[in-house]
């Protein structure tokens, strides 16, 4: 793995916080846990691998100029922006932060309905995209192609998945726990999330 690469890897975080780990845990204490988590998994990876090929050909499309210095160039600085505009979002709903009505529904949710939000939750969230954007404009400064950013999919799957592992590995004990990590995530999900973002802006224009 290159160290343009490794930097994809703290992206993965934005990716995940927020509704889409939530569901993951609530999917865990499901009926139907196994399946339910299983098929959302397989949504996680479809929505990730699309959207980053969606969002590696716009950046290709637009074709901005590669800085020739080792100063930040023109897509630096819009990603950046984006970024910025995230940041203030996830600062401004901080105080805000509540399970979402319909999760509770997912104690019935069937593994159609598991990979429908599994799919959707990581394809259009706006830090999804915001996190799926810089990752194509890092490959493209970094002369890598599109494929060479799996470790934002390979990231994101794998963190979408742990609560599901954390089941399959300790059983009723991983689900007694699941409550109080969902209440954890809910109130803090945010500070991770603004930590990363400022960290990420900070690599692109220094």
């Amino acid at each position: 793995m290159s160290s343009e690469q490794l930097q994809i890897l703290p992206l993965c975080l934005i990716m995940v916080m927020g509704p889409q780990i939530l569901t993951a845990i609530f999917l865990v204490t499901s009926r139907q846990a196994v399946k339910n988590s299983l098929a959302m998994i397989v949504g996680v990876l479809l929505a990730a691998s699309l959207g980053l090929a969606i969002w590696s050909g716009v950046v290709s499309a637009v074709d901005i100029e590669a800085s020739d210095s080792d100063s930040p160039s023109t897509t630096d600085y819009i990603v950046s922006g984006i970024l910025a505009v995230l940041a203030v979002r996830v600062w401004m709903t901080r105080g805000k932060a509540e399970v979402p009505k319909w999760m509770s529904a997912l104690q019935e949710a069937e593994p159609r309905r598991a990979f429908t939000l599994g799919f959707l939750l990581i394809l259009l969230m706006p830090t999804d995209i915001a996190a799926t954007i810089s990752t194509a404009n890092l490959m493209r400064e970094s002369g890598l192609d599109a494929i060479d950013g799996w470790p934002l999919v390979a990231g994101t799957v794998l963190l979408m998945a742990l609560p599901f592992l954390a089941y399959t590995a300790l059983g009723h004990r991983a689900r007694d726990a699941m409550p109080a990590i969902k209440e954890w995530l809910t109130t803090h999900s945010w500070l991770v999330n603004l930590v990363v973002i400022v960290y990420f802006i900070y690599s692109l224009l220094s």
